[in-house]
């Protein structure tokens, strides 16, 4: 309900004191105060009143949002049951190679065959509703037998319709990511790699709810508890054995899926967290629109999402110019990651958001517009809890989607929660490379957590 001030006239009645005798002339007049110095009290009061209920409303939105990110963390029902399988597709050596090679050229490790698989599980949302979630799962088809360690993969982002799931890809007709080749690059070490789609995708009875992070964290969750259910892996997976890892708003799901671990999924053990490139605040991922990053899509993506999720309006007129404000739904079902810049734009952000929402991104004000939209989007901040895993952020410097700027505030929200974090800027690396460029390191760093080895803490 919107609040209106009301101007309210003062006044101030006088009160005369009885005297017994006239005043001498040569004494001098007691004074009334003036009119202004009585306005001017009146003001500093009002003001006051004002500042001490402004304050009392940010602490309540703050505390609305804890309380509300607070109930994305209860604990649900075990899950992760498999309800279909694919067929199993073996690869040899050498189609491991080309495979892993398609993004990783310069890859020098083993070339050890490898067994993929898709699948569907099931997830609960935090709406007690069960799901159903298609994933891949990439393993070493020769070497260990068993107790190969986890490394449960969320892709960045691939889009929001059906036709745009990351389990349905295939590279050499429209690529996302190609992360068949980035799966198989890990497998080849010794693990088995599970990438997940994310709740809604493929679904029909639903839409995937973007940049909702506790949805993502529980695909990422349960999509590990799948490895225990599947025939391909059931006698192979540890699940007290895994690390967590994300590209984009992977990273999102990662780190989100860290933080509520505890309570969704506490027989999984994980050790480790990794963010390439990650999301890790929504607000300041469209507010950084502002500042050159040619991400023009994420706010029209997180607009439908959080609208259709949380059963709100927001004032879409006031945020989104025309066409986009009006053909949202039309424009988010036709278009997938590899057309979003041609459909949105490169960089004119005056043709996608209206001269209002620019301003207030600009400074820092989007409440001012939506409270309760930018409410949500705090909500769904994450890399802000303190978790007993090991960290680490590896970002591009000439990422210009998502900004070097939003991890580094990452770090620093982490170490003052004392984590370990260990984080490193690849001065060569787009937001496109940064898994490849940073590979190596993400090998040597999982083998580290392995063996307790110390790791590099920037915290420190």
């Amino acid at each position: 309900m919107k609040k209106f001030l009301q101007k309210r006239n003062v006044y101030v009645r006088g009160y005369d004191a009885p005297v017994k005798t006239p005043p001498r002339r040569d004494r001098p007049q007691p004074r009334r105060p003036h009119r202004w110095l009585i306005l001017l009290f009146v003001a500093l009061a009002l003001g006051l009143a004002w500042l001490l209920l402004s304050g009392s409303q940010v602490v309540q939105r703050q505390s609305t949002v804890t309380q509300n990110k607070s109930l994305n963390k209860q604990a649900a029902s075990s899950t992760g049951k498999v309800v279909e399988q694919g067929e199993v597709v073996s690869y040899t050596s050498e189609q491991t190679l080309q495979l892993i090679r398609q993004t990783n050229k310069t890859y020098t490790g083993p070339a050890t065959p490898v067994k993929t698989q898709t699948f569907r599980y099931t997830m609960n949302d935090t709406n007690g509703q069960t799901v159903q979630v298609y994933a891949r799962v990439f393993i070493p088809a020769t070497g260990a037998t068993n107790n190969l360690p986890v490394f449960a993969f969320a892709p960045g982002t691939t889009g929001i319709d059906d036709q745009c799931a990351a389990s349905v890809e295939q590279s050499s007709k429209r690529a996302w990511g190609n992360y068949p080749s980035h799966m198989a690059a890990y497998a080849a070490q010794g693990y088995a790699t599970v990438i997940t789609d994310y709740e809604g995708m493929r679904d029909q009875t639903r839409m995937h709810h973007y940049m909702v992070g506790a949805l993502e964290g529980r695909a990422v969750l349960d999509s590990v508890r799948a490895l225990k259910n599947l025939p391909l892996t059931k006698d192979r997976a540890s699940t007290e054995q895994v690390i967590l890892g994300g590209y984009s708003q992977g990273g999102h799901a990662a780190y989100w899926a860290d933080e509520i671990s505890a309570t969704y999924a506490p027989e999984i053990k994980i050790q480790g967290v990794i963010g390439f490139g990650p999301v890790t605040d929504v607000r300041r991922t469209l507010t950084d629109t502002t500042q050159g990053a040619n991400i023009l899509w994420f706010g029209p993506y997180v607009l439908y999402s959080y609208s259709d999720w949380y059963k709100e309006s927001y004032p879409v007129d006031r945020i989104l110019m025309p066409p986009f404000s009006t053909n949202l739904a039309s424009d988010i079902s036709k278009n997938c990651i590899d057309t979003n810049i041609a459909y949105w734009g490169n960089r004119d952000i005056a043709k996608v958001y209206t001269p209002e929402f620019i301003a207030a991104m600009k400074t820092g004000s989007v409440a001012s517009v939506s409270k309760v939209f930018d409410q949500r989007m705090q909500e769904n901040l994450t890399a802000d809890t303190k978790t007993p895993s090991k960290k680490a952020i590896y970002h591009g410097q000439l990422d210009n989607v998502v900004l070097p700027a939003q991890s580094d505030d990452a770090v620093r929200r982490l170490c003052r929660l004392g984590n370990e974090v260990t984080s490193k800027r690849y001065a060569d690396a787009t937001h496109y490379n940064t898994m490849t460029k940073s590979y190596n390191d993400t090998i040597n760093w999982m083998k580290a957590v392995w063996t307790e080895t110390q790791l590099p803490n920037d915290c420190r």
